[in-house]
């Protein structure tokens, strides 16, 4: 059995609303000898709930194992792990599993990795153990009946008999009198004798919570501020069904008491939930935790995040190649700031600024544009030998390069980082810097521009100090070694700038537009040289690049000759 125990950050305060300011016993069928059982206190009251600072700080995070867990899930468990370390309290995780038909091992331990892949380490949960376990909804059965039966001979629920025949000709009638479908009490007053017969006879039953008709709860959100609920909106409601398993709003009420939770901290979503849960609280004797629900992730279209807008759950974006720390940092921005312009933060410096005063309750827009710009970010703030070593065996693995690391990965990060976003995206950066698209470019609107700045001349000259072996030398010396070459080069053509390292890139790496011209082209040397690069990679050698530029028939890109006349190709 589970001990409760009682927290001293809680105050609650009932308000009386007695007519004659007596407190009268009563049942509705009249003045008669019933148990206790089925009788209850007629007066409406309001439950107003506030806490103070004081006490140990435990939140939970208590997903359901029937899926992927999704980016607002993860937030969600990321601001309870942030409030958790900011106030030096513990984070517990607890699986919320009584979905028999739809929850699955698999889904928990997916859920499981996802966590801990952000590094949000639990210090209570399945894994783990703790004080207040055992840490899964479906080990705790027999706590939720035990429960259930001290609220059932404490006149606070009572057992109901009708059949879901009778329960749909209540919500009809109620829609015919444009009424909220809630349920009528048919067995809130029943005599003794009447549930006796219907126990002998084995009718399915369900436990109702009689919900008072008159009164209401009030609480002071810590991000919402205050929110109140009248009980005339809900009826008598179920907390454990005709086959003996318990509903939700139940066990996460038992759950949060008997763990000893402090803080609730979850999605807006179930903010109604909590009034269901406040009168399950105040009929056990147990205190109420502070609440704080979190606005809504939304697409961009201002709807409820959804598959339809791409990825949403963190195993996706992993797969994507996105980095734990750059999700982290991103879905902390979503309903958060710390007030300055700053957009970056570790897991460690958002412990150390998170407040949740300063999370908004307003809808957070997600935007994928930004998560991976802000990927990029992060990758390349990574230290070199780290960043060398995930591209290095990325491209190994894509059998671009030999080897995973050495000089020529080295360099060939440091020179495509800044194009690369994602891990994936290094593939198709080192792929197209060893491509040699020259017939395409000089093919392509911008190309003529190319043509006619005489860029026929610039090959002829080019050819000649390949032939030389003037540029090939050069190149073995380096970055120096290009740039006194590439000086020595311009003031024979009486070329400089624009006019004159333009068509230098088009020539020798047959693209418009990339990284620096002088590092790329050592680095296709070294490409050719160095043996780093995987027969299968597509890579055109210096050799090969030479042999197309001397074929070129440049004389064919006139507007009088077809466009495919203007290189051979093999």
């Amino acid at each position: 059995m589970a001990t409760v125990v009682a927290a001293p950050w809680f105050r609650a305060r009932l308000i009386p609303e007695l007519k004659n300011r007596q407190s009268l016993l009563y049942c509705r069928n009249g003045p008669r000898r019933y148990p206790q059982s089925l009788c209850f206190r007629r007066r409406s009251f309001s439950i107003y709930a506030s806490a103070g600072d004081e006490g140990a700080v435990r939140v939970r995070f208590a997903p359901s194992p029937t899926g992927n867990l999704h980016v607002g899930g993860a937030r969600t468990a990321l601001f309870n792990y942030l409030y958790a370390r900011s106030k030096g309290g513990k984070f517990i995780l607890r699986i919320e599993d009584t979905d028999l038909e739809r929850s699955t091992r698999e889904s928990e331990e997916a859920v499981l990795r996802d966590l801990s892949w952000l590094g949000l380490a639990w210090d209570e949960g399945p894994g783990i153990g703790g004080n207040y376990g055992p840490y899964r909804q479906s080990e705790r059965n027999a706590l939720y009946k035990e429960f259930a039966e001290k609220l059932l001979q404490s006149g606070h629920v009572y057992r109901c008999f009708c059949s879901n025949e009778e329960l749909e000709k209540m919500k009809e009638m109620a829609k015919l009198k444009q009424l909220p479908p809630v349920y009528t009490g048919r067995w809130a007053s029943a005599t003794e004798q009447e549930v006796l017969e219907e126990l002998a006879k084995g009718t399915p039953y369900t436990y109702r919570f009689r919900v008072p008709k008159e009164g209401s709860l009030k609480i002071d959100d810590l991000i919402r501020g205050e929110v109140s609920w009248n009980f005339d909106t809900l009826g008598d409601f179920v907390i454990m069904r005709s086959n003996g398993q318990p509903v939700y709003n139940f066990c996460v009420t038992v759950d949060d008491a008997t763990m000893a939770i402090s803080h609730v901290i979850r999605a807006e979503e179930h903010l109604p939930n909590t009034l269901r849960q406040a009168l399950i609280y105040k009929a056990l004797g147990f205190p109420m935790p502070h609440f704080a629900h979190v606005s809504l992730i939304l697409a961009p279209d201002r709807s409820k995040l959804s598959k339809r807008h791409g990825a949403t759950s963190v195993g996706q974006f992993r797969d994507l190649g996105y980095l734990p720390q750059a999700m982290v940092n991103y879905l902390a921005l979503l309903g958060w700031g710390d007030g300055t312009e700053n957009e970056f933060f570790s897991l460690e410096q958002l412990v150390e600024k998170f407040t949740i005063e300063r999370v908004n309750k307003s809808g957070a827009i997600f935007d994928s544009t930004k998560l991976r710009w802000m990927n990029g970010q992060h990758l390349r703030s990574l230290p070199s030998e780290e960043l060398n070593q995930i591209i290095g065996e990325r491209w190994k693995d894509a059998d671009i390069v030999t080897e995973s690391q050495g000089v020529f990965v080295q360099d060939a990060v440091l020179l495509l980082k800044d194009g690369i976003d994602l891990i994936p995206d290094s593939e198709k950066a080192l792929s197209s810097l060893l491509s040699y698209p020259l017939y395409e470019t000089l093919t392509s609107t911008e190309g003529k521009l190319i043509l006619e700045d005489g860029v026929s001349e610039v090959a002829k000259s080019l050819l000649a100090a390949y032939d030389s072996g003037e540029l090939c030398g050069a190149l073995a010396e380096g970055q120096p070694g290009w740039r006194n070459w590439v000086k020595k080069f311009g003031k024979l053509l009486k070329r400089k700038g624009k006019s004159l390292f333009m068509p230098l890139r088009v020539l020798l790496t047959g693209k418009l537009h990339g990284p620096d011209i002088g590092a790329t082209t050592v680095l296709l040397y070294k490409a050719g040289t160095s043996g780093s690069v995987a027969p299968q990679a597509g890579f055109v050698t210096f050799d090969e690049r030479f042999k197309i530029l001397r074929e070129v028939q440049w004389e064919s890109f006139s507007s009088n000759v077809p466009l495919s006349a203007g290189v051979v190709t093999h």
